[in-house]
């Protein structure tokens, strides 16, 4: 696997990571957005879960 391509799939799995873990904090705390929108937070954290597993499934594949 080239090194630019797994260098794009670390980030967006970091930055995946970063945005599940910010809605999840709203969610039960409401510290980063003041609990805005509980949806839109489930939406980010459904949406960061699906990269997540993506990135895992290229890295499984190019193995």
């Amino acid at each position: 696997m080239s090194v630019g391509i797994r260098r794009l799939l670390t980030a967006s799995a970091i930055v995946a990571g970063i945005v599940g873990g910010l809605s999840l904090l709203d969610m039960v705390l409401g510290v980063p957005f003041a609990g805005f929108s509980i949806m839109m937070d489930v939406m980010f954290l459904v949406s960061s879960l699906l990269v997540l597993y993506m990135v895992r499934q290229c890295f499984q594949e190019l193995r």
